[in-house]
């Protein structure tokens, strides 16, 4: 069963959301997060996989939400990395701004790029 990966792609459950509509995001994050113009997963394909009434490892469908699932967890990691970048720049530039100012620079290069804000040089 795929209930984690899925999980991660349907996000945090909201007050107002059914176990349908929590389900039915995901399509539309898989869609989003392996940039391809149309819906390679179903709504009825995720429910299949989250019910395991899909089983088989290598079904297209548990193949793109394995993926998707992953490029969604290292852009997780990524942001939860430069918010700990931008919590070291605020203790350097209030320790002695001057003497760090290059590490201070490339700091927040590093967190731009890790939040798809910058490109590497």
């Amino acid at each position: 069963m795929m209930r984690t990966e899925i999980a991660v792609l349907a996000g945090p459950r909201r007050w107002g959301d059914t176990r349908e509509s929590w389900l039915s995001r995901v399509p539309r994050t898989i869609k989003e997060a392996l940039k391809t113009r149309t819906e390679t997963v179903s709504f009825r394909m995720v429910k299949g996989l989250w019910y395991g009434e899909i089983n088989d490892p290598e079904h297209h469908a548990a193949r793109d939400v394995r993926r998707a699932a992953g490029i969604i967890a290292a852009r997780n990691e990524a942001l939860a990395l430069a918010e700990k970048y931008r919590a070291l720049i605020g203790g350097m530039n209030a320790t002695d701004p001057n003497y760090y100012r290059e590490d201070i620079a490339r700091l927040e290069r590093v967190a731009r790029m890790l939040c798809g804000e910058g490109r590497p040089e």
